[in-house]
């Protein structure tokens, strides 16, 4: 048996020198008692916070939208355009900011472990780097950033930018094949139907809302008026003049023969309007408009001629439109001080109803009129009642003036209880004197009939418009109120 002898040298603490042969031996697990120890689990502490700080800046900063961004740095609080106008920059290389913000957390992460070996054994290093990571690097941090991403965001862009700087060699190149791939534009762009729906989540109907934040109070939220003007000026563009006209069948017209006399101006106040269509012969043949407040000079006793009022200061040529066009093109018309009343033309096949002449008269295919009051009543989603209104837009049977009579507590009770005793109870006519609702915002120093309110919350239906033959009231309590036995009409002052 032969015997080799082994010489052994040691070059260092971990390398030992056998015959010609270096060999690294292990290296030995620190104590706390060791210095070096404690250098190490503060690495280890730096490193989890690093990762967890860069997890929260990816999960904050990319949540952020440039859109969202914009419109703080627009109208946002004072601290708000600060911070927006601060994170904006920085946001906009969307795909750097990922690159840069990823490779960080990785070579935090990664480089945990080298450290965390020195300082004890494999299966308490796993798992304390799983809980140190999972907790401390990823849930706290992203859940904080989530939560207050603007303001940690905005304090946090020096250290954002020498990220980038220290790693720009690396991310630049995969930020911009980033960009060949998927795009720069990374903003958010609202459909309509999606603002209608952002709209209607910040009034007053959502309970859901959080309002806790100290920027932000309740008072901020949109009014019910807000939320249907706002969702009328959405919907306007889908909308054209054949959504809102009067039906021909509706409109209170004057024959061209007609006589300016006691009957006929009685007529002509009794409807209160201040202008009115004349027709000659058939009655979609309107060939005018006549101005009602230029007719206080006319005496009922000398009987003057509708006919003889034509190329005066109180006719107004027609102006025709067609069924088709939209209610925002028709608003600029009427701004520019064109009409204040048009006259609809049917189309038949969506091709154009050309207007023709026969025998010195133009034939017309009428579907109604147009006016101002009823645009603007489309684009506020509510009925606009004058003093002299009767009965408001019964073909559609839009509740008028819905915004406030929602905000009456127990009012729609009583006008189901309303709607009730008329069917049992033929009412006598009463007209109220004026009245003051709580909470309604209505006050009133005449009486007028306000709306016909629906007393059902299912869909509208369509209704002529007549003027109905039984009328009553209904004292409840301290408030008086007036209705119609047919149509269930609310008499409020305005």
């Amino acid at each position: 048996m032969e015997v080799k002898n082994i010489t052994c040298q040691l070059l260092s603490s971990q390398e030992v020198l056998c015959n010609g042969t270096i060999y690294n031996l292990e290296e030995r697990k620190l104590t706390f008692k060791d210095e070096e120890f404690w250098i190490y689990i503060g690495v280890y502490i730096v490193l989890v916070l690093f990762a967890g700080l860069m997890a929260g800046l990816t999960m904050g900063l990319l949540s952020l939208d440039q859109m969202s961004l914009n419109v703080l740095k627009e109208a946002g609080t004072p601290k708000q355009k600060k911070y927006a106008a601060r994170i904006l920059p920085v946001v906009k290389r969307h795909h750097l900011l990922l690159v840069t913000l990823l490779l960080a957390n990785a070579a935090a992460v990664e480089t945990m472990p080298l450290f965390l070996d020195r300082v004890s054994d494999p299966v308490t290093a796993i798992v304390v780097s799983v809980t140190a990571v999972l907790i401390f690097g990823e849930v706290f941090p992203q859940a904080l950033c989530t939560r207050f991403g603007l303001a940690i965001g905005a304090n946090l862009v020096p250290l954002v930018y020498f990220l980038m700087a220290i790693l720009f060699i690396i991310a630049w190149p995969l930020a911009k094949l980033l960009d060949f791939l998927l795009g720069h534009d990374h903003a958010t762009f609202f459909r309509r139907a999606e603002l209608k729906a952002l709209v209607t989540l910040h009034g007053p109907e959502n309970t859901e809302a959080d309002c806790s934040d100290g920027d932000v109070s309740s008072q901020e939220k949109l009014t019910v008026d807000e939320v249907l003007i706002i969702k009328g000026a959405l919907e306007m563009r889908d909308k054209t003049a054949k959504d809102a006209l009067v039906p021909l069948e509706s409109v209170f017209t004057l024959d061209i023969n007609d006589k300016m006399d006691s009957d006929t101006m009685n007529r002509i106040l009794e409807v209160s309007h201040s202008r009115v269509p004349i027709y000659e012969g058939n009655k979609e043949n309107i060939i005018g408009v006549l101005l009602v407040k230029t007719l206080i000079l006319l005496d009922p006793d000398d009987k003057v001629p509708i006919r003889s009022l034509k190329n005066t200061k109180s006719w107004r040529d027609v102006h025709y439109i067609e069924e088709t066009k939209p209610l925002f093109d028709l608003l600029n018309e009427y701004q520019l001080g064109k009409a204040h009343m048009s006259v609809v033309l049917k189309t038949d096949d969506g091709t154009s109803n050309s207007i023709q002449a026969e025998g010195g008269q133009p034939l017309h295919n009428v579907a109604g009129i147009i006016t101002l009051e009823d645009v603007i009543e489309e684009l506020i989603q509510e009925e606009i009642v004058d003093e002299t209104d009767v009965f408001v837009d019964v073909h559609k049977r839009i509740q008028v003036a819905r915004a406030k009579v929602a905000k009456i507590p127990g009012l729609a009770d009583r006008f189901a209880k309303m709607a009730e005793r008329s069917k049992s109870h033929p009412p006598t006519s009463k007209l109220l004197p004026p009245i003051d609702l709580p909470h309604s915002g209505l006050k009133n120093d005449r009486a007028t009939s306000i709306s016909e309110i629906p007393t059902t919350t299912q869909g509208d239906t369509s209704t002529n418009m007549t003027k109905p033959s039984q009328s009553g009231s209904l004292d409840n309590t301290s408030d008086t109120y007036s209705y119609d036995g047919d149509d269930t009409a609310l008499l409020l002052g305005k």
